[in-house]
């Protein structure tokens, strides 16, 4: 007897609808049992400040490395009011000192120094060889960093040079205190930090403040801008720390503040044209979602552009960026220097469909080498850290991003979306909702919500959400797609066929909104429609697997096997692992009697379907079916 894995050639699997734009989380607990006693037969310590190698029971590995772990609980603790790992437990308290990162100390303490928050990091590595070898080194950099100088962070090394003594001790209380005199005069928004004395006035004394700022400059820009303009209070009329100032404040999220001291310096000046650069590239790198604010940048770039100089070769970068000629970009910008021209080139790399993401990395990584440690230098490397791949160094950086300037609307929506690539989705969401706080008009940060909470089923907030999006941007044709699609999961098709034409209208050439709108079709019983759509989906994409799939199927329902079989090859030439595909060539090939090929199908389906697959049952029992009717070894159900 033949028997197929289905019944009806409706019943073949596709494709899902594509076009999905996608753009750690953490419970905050408090302890409910506050007991600091070592109890009896426990792991020696008290399990808030144990490092993992006592929490492990390690006793042999303990070193002087284990004492640098505990002194940074306690200052961790001095520093945010709060211990580094809390639980209501003792034993969940050990499960996240072995486990776990602490809560970021400046997403507590905004104000306290990112030189600060880098020391004890290396305090608290996971490991004992990450940390400062021991107290010497702990003290070592704990000076540096009162003396305004950057910290060494991790210091290699095995020698033991000696325990925690009371030198280190003195040294981390130094800390302490100047994090806490730090705290006085400084806050999360414009306020100024302290520079100098009420008395120290004299104008010798700028050049010093400016250069104590360069030293901050990578570290704590912040602290750096509040340093250089103390000195512009000496000396107003040193327009390169202007310029330089106007670079800081930008670092910390203060752009119209930096636009405003860019604009102070004299057209005459020969540093005119280094502030109208910045001016442009802060318009530039104040992308937020997928829409570029060249309308702002171009007019001082074409002023910059007609110069044979360093900035015109720059602004000619930019300007065929802003146009989207990639190769014309990279032509004007190879072979410059400078940080600039390394932000520009990671930047065509990243927003190029077919850039190299490592270079990407790497013209951020200069940018950073060289000083710019600033939230969107940091952001950038964290997207294209997530193109690589590299879902937990993408979170990193964008979290470093939220550390410098926690107003960050788009490091928040970029942090959203690596959280949400790595399956992490309530956390994304709370990050889409953070950067909605701070831009309430932010239609990337609704779209993208909205796209995760479809994810999770949330079919009315999603539509919310698409809804929101919308009224910010009314021209957004990923927005009308999204909410088209969510409307045809609630069974509403015809209000999702006026999404796509919508969608389309915006942007004729966009492939996966005639995909989508021909699933609607299909499911209104129009084959015709459909086939039409998924027609036109393959004239922009030609190699568009999902669109061969789905026309396939719907050649299928009319009765055209031979049709339907030609168009699930195309699909797998274009994408071989398309479990979808597979399945339902597999099913063609059962329907004409072909059970050897449809076995060989089944099989390929499922080597290749991502986790998750909806159709793993019914190919596994199809698979099963077909077995048995060839008496082929592990038939039968």
């Amino acid at each position: 007897m033949s028997a197929g894995p289905s019944e009806s050639p409706a019943e073949l699997g596709r494709g899902e609808p594509a076009g999905a734009f996608l753009a750690d989380f953490g419970l905050a607990k408090s302890v409910a049992t506050g007991s600091r006693l070592t109890k009896t037969g426990e792991a020696l310590g008290t399990p808030a400040y144990m490092s993992p190698e006592q929490a492990r029971g390690e006793v042999s590995s303990l070193t002087p490395a284990t004492d640098v772990w505990s002194l940074g609980c306690v200052l961790y603790e001095a520093l945010s009011g709060q211990r580094p790992f809390e639980a209501e437990t003792d034993a969940a308290v050990v499960g996240k000192v072995l486990l776990s990162q602490p809560p970021r100390l400046r997403a507590i303490r905004p104000d306290v120094p990112e030189a600060v928050a880098r020391v004890l990091r290396a305090c608290m590595g996971k490991r004992a060889p990450d940390r400062y070898p021991d107290g010497s080194a702990l003290r070592d950099d704990l000076d540096r960093v009162v003396q305004g100088e950057r910290p060494r962070a991790r210091v290699p090394g095995s020698r033991v040079r000696r325990a925690l003594g009371a030198a280190t001790l003195f040294a981390a209380a130094a800390l302490v205190v100047a994090a806490g005199a730090w705290r006085v005069g400084t806050g999360t928004g414009a306020a100024d930090p302290p520079t100098a004395s009420p008395t120290a006035a004299l104008p010798s004394e700028a050049p010093a403040l400016a250069a104590r700022a360069r030293a901050f400059r990578g570290t704590d820009p912040r602290r750096a801008a509040g340093l250089l303009r103390a000195a512009l209070e000496r000396e107003p009329g040193r327009h390169d720390w202007r310029v330089e100032l106007g670079l800081l404040r930008w670092g910390v999220g203060e752009g119209a503040a930096a636009r405003e001291e860019w604009g102070r310096v004299p057209e005459g000046a020969p540093e005119a044209r280094s502030a109208r650069l910045y001016r442009a590239l802060e318009a530039l790198f104040r992308f937020e979602g997928r829409w570029l604010r060249g309308d702002q940048a171009r007019p001082d770039l074409e002023a910059l552009a007609a110069a044979g100089d360093r900035e015109g070769g720059l602004a000619r970068g930019a300007l065929a960026l802003l146009a989207r000629d990639w190769k014309e970009a990279r032509r004007h910008l190879q072979g410059e220097g400078g940080w600039e021209a390394a932000l520009l080139r990671g930047y065509v790399e990243t927003l190029d469909p077919a850039g190299d993401p490592g270079a990407a990395v790497r013209g951020y990584e200069k940018a950073i080498e060289e000083g710019i440690g600033f939230a969107w230098a940091y952001s950038s490397r964290g997207n294209a850290r997530q193109a690589q791949g590299d879902l937990p160094g993408a979170i990193e950086d964008h979290g470093r991003a939220l550390e410098i300037d926690p107003h960050y609307a788009g490091a928040y929506l970029n942090r959203g979306n690596a959280r949400r690539a790595q399956g992490l989705l309530a956390g994304a969401i709370e990050d889409y909702g953070r950067a909605l706080e701070e831009n309430p008009r932010f239609a990337e940060a609704y779209l993208n919500r909205g796209n995760t909470r479809q994810s999770l089923g949330d079919l009315g907030g999603a539509l919310v959400d698409y809804g929101r999006a919308l009224e910010v941007n009314p021209g957004d044709s990923v927005a009308y797609a999204h909410r088209g699609f969510a409307r045809a999961e609630q069974g509403d098709l015809a209000g999702a066929i006026e999404d796509y034409d919508r969608a389309l209208q915006v942007d004729p050439r966009y492939a996966p909104a005639y995909l989508n709108r021909g699933f609607a079709r299909e499911g209104q019983r129009d084959l015709a429609g459909a086939i039409e759509d998924y027609d036109r989906a393959l004239e922009v994409n030609p190699r568009y697997a999902d669109a061969y799939t789905n026309r396939g199927v719907a050649r299928a329902k009319q009765g055209d096997l031979a049709a339907a079989l030609a168009d699930f090859e195309r699909a797998l030439e274009a994408d071989p692992r398309h479990a979808q595909a597979c399945w339902n060539r597999g099913v063609v090939r059962a329907r004409q009697g072909d059970l050897a090929g449809a076995i060989a199908d089944f099989e390929r389906a499922l080597a290749v379907a991502p986790p998750g697959w909806p159709n793993r049952g019914q190919a596994e029992e199809g698979l099963a079916r077909a077995r048995a009717a060839l008496g082929v070894p592990g038939g039968g159900r």
